[in-house]
Order: C-alpha cells, then sequence, then structure tokens
C-alpha cells in the first residue's frame, strides 16, 4: 500500500488547510478563513479520489474515475470507478437523516448494475455505524478511523474492478 488511514488523513489535514488559506487570498475574502461546510467534505472526496488513483497507478491501473455521477433527480455517487463501482464518501460520518436516504438509494445504484461501497472518515456513534454496515454489508463499508480499512478497501475495489493483482503493504 502506498498509503494508510494516517498517511490519508494527513494529506486531508494538509489539503484542508491550504485551501482556506488560499480561498482567503480571493479579493472578495479580504483575508477572511472561509467557514463552508461543503469545503471540508469536497476535499476529502478529493484526497479520496487522490489516494486511490495513486494506489491503482501504482499496480499499473488507469481506470475511468466519474464524479458527482447522477443516481436518480438529485441523488448522485460521489465517485463512478469503471462504470461499476459507486463509492460514497463522508467526511464526519453519518447524520441520523442519511440512513434513510441510503436505504433509499442502494437500491437505486444495484438496480444500474454498480456495486455501492461507503468509505467515511470516521464514525463515532456506535448506532450509526452498525447501521452503516447492515445496509451496505460490512464487506462494503469502510471506516478510515480503524487500522487497515484503506488496505481492505483497495482491495475491494481491485477485485470489483475486475484485477485479481496482488498487493502488500509497503514499509
Amino acid at each position: 500500500m502506498l498509503y494508510d488511514e494516517k498517511e490519508i488523513e494527513e494529506i486531508y489535514q494538509r489539503n484542508l488547510d491550504a485551501a482556506g488559506r488560499l480561498l482567503s487570498t480571493l479579493q472578495v475574502a479580504d483575508g477572511r478563513m472561509p467557514k463552508v461546510g461543503g469545503l471540508s467534505g469536497w476535499i476529502y472526496e478529493q484526497t479520496i479520489r487522490y489516494c486511490l488513483e495513486k494506489e491503482l497507478l501504482y499496480r499499473g491501473l488507469r481506470i475511468p474515475i466519474e464524479e458527482q455521477v447522477p443516481i436518480s433527480g438529485r441523488a448522485k455517487v460521489d465517485l463512478l470507478l469503471d462504470g461499476k463501482v459507486a463509492i460514497e464518501i463522508k467526511s464526519l460520518g453519518s447524520f441520523g437523516s442519511d440512513i434513510e436516504k441510503f436505504r433509499k438509494y442502494i437500491p437505486l445504484v444495484l438496480k444500474k448494475g454498480w456495486i455501492y461501497l461507503y468509505l467515511t472518515r470516521r464514525e463515532r456513534h456506535e448506532p450509526y455505524r452498525k447501521a452503516f454496515e447492515e445496509m451496505f454489508s460490512r464487506r462494503h463499508a469502510f471506516f478510515l478511523d480503524t487500522e487497515g480499512e484503506w488496505a481492505r478497501f483497495v482491495g475491494t475495489v481491485l477485485e470489483y474492478i475486475g484485477t485479481d493483482l496482488q498487493f502488500e503493504n509497503r514499509t
């Protein structure tokens, strides 16, 4: 593995800080740091995409990755890999309303013939964590506040994009 959970968190935090500093330099910001809720989510999605792309390239794989792909109506998946692996990415864990939202999304995604994976930076509320493990299945739910989850995530992606490449942790 090129990355682990700790390195991903460091990349995320470094880029979130950089984004805030850069946005504060806009003329209209007049030096004020942004207080935009969606910024952290977008930076986290980009962090996951970046790290996943690097992991795949490291294995000699270049696959198409689309962002914000429509499921139905206004519903979208964060990433779609190779037209078949849909990934939902959360930077702050879940909120109660997310459970019902994803219960509706899952059948729509599966109807498209996609594999649906859920990845979150952390989930501190145990009932929500269990709910997502049940909804997506433990096999398709990844919590990067747990050691080894990034390697499990990358391995699952490799399996579903149709490669049997073996990988090992790099030290």
